[in-house]
């Protein structure tokens, strides 16, 4: 610890931890940040082909309409 300056031994024994359930590969992991959701990832979604995303474009005007005219 005092050759490499590592000021906690919390780090030491995650590492080991992480090296007894997972081996060498899991110490070469990158999991820096925050953890996904229930394994859902952040950020946008996917984009989606333009013709789905035509039809739900109409489907949804489609909607707005029946919902104006089921309030008037």
């Amino acid at each position: 610890m005092r050759k490499y300056g590592i000021t906690g031994c919390e780090c030491i024994s995650k590492w080991e931890r992480k090296y007894l359930e997972e081996g060498y590969e899991g110490l070469m992991k990158d999991n820096r940040g925050r953890p996904s959701i229930n394994g859902k990832k952040r950020g946008r979604p996917p984009k989606l082909d333009k013709k789905v995303e035509e039809d739900l474009i109409a489907e949804n005007q489609r909607l707005r309409m029946e919902t104006d005219v089921l309030k008037n």
